[in-house]
């Protein structure tokens, strides 16, 4: 079973702690993070996830972002809120780029790419990709190869109901593997379709459980 932890948590942004924190840790599940605007919610992903520098300790089944961090970031897929590309890409040449740090097989992502019916956008530019075009490609990206944590940002912001229903179907599919999901939304997820392992909202600088 996946173990996340963080030890001894500190983030500042000049004199300003955003985070200060001995000990928090999740396992297998799914976990939805809560805070105001500008409470840290993706400031905590970006930590997380190898984006952000911080002090302490965060890790993955005991491989450390601080000793290990390309077997570290190797375990994580980050789709962020609004996702922001070179305009010159294509689609297809994004894919390609994860499917070659991942070591995935590009026949292992066609039926994502169906379900999300992105196949006709593909092969054009990501300059004249809508938001929610964007918003497909990054979870597509997110879901290619074998990772051991999603971190989903705003995972609904710009979805129509079918891409929501797809994503339903992955979060649960790949929770059983034995996964960890770690997503904030605005609009809470429907209880129906993914169940929550546990809420934590982000009060004084710590990681609350509600």
């Amino acid at each position: 079973m996946t173990t996340l932890s963080l030890k001894n948590l500190n983030k500042q942004y000049g004199n300003h702690t955003v985070f200060e924190f001995e000990h928090w840790e999740v396992k297998q599940g799914i976990y939805l993070i809560k805070g105001s605007n500008g409470a840290g919610k993706t400031t905590l992903f970006k930590i997380i996830a190898g984006q952000a520098p911080f002090k302490g300790e965060v890790s993955i089944d005991n491989i450390t972002l601080n000793n290990n961090p390309l077997a570290y970031r190797s375990l994580i897929s980050y789709a962020e809120a609004e996702p922001q590309y070179p305009a010159f890409l294509t689609g297809n040449d994004l894919l390609d780029y994860h499917l070659s740090i991942r070591k995935a097989d590009r026949k292992t992502v066609d039926g994502l790419i169906e379900e999300f019916k992105m196949g006709d956008y593909m092969k054009n530019k990501i300059a004249g990709y809508s938001s929610g075009m964007l918003k497909k490609l990054s979870l597509i990206c997110a879901f290619t190869g074998h990772v051991k944590l999603y971190i989903l940002d705003e995972l609904m912001i710009t979805m129509d109901q079918a891409a929501i229903e797809v994503l339903y179907t992955l979060i649960k599919t790949h929770l059983q593997e034995g996964k960890i999901f770690l997503i904030s939304s605005h609009q809470e997820p429907d209880a129906s379709k993914i169940s929550l392992s546990g809420v934590f909202e982000i009060e004084h600088q710590q990681l609350k459980l509600c």
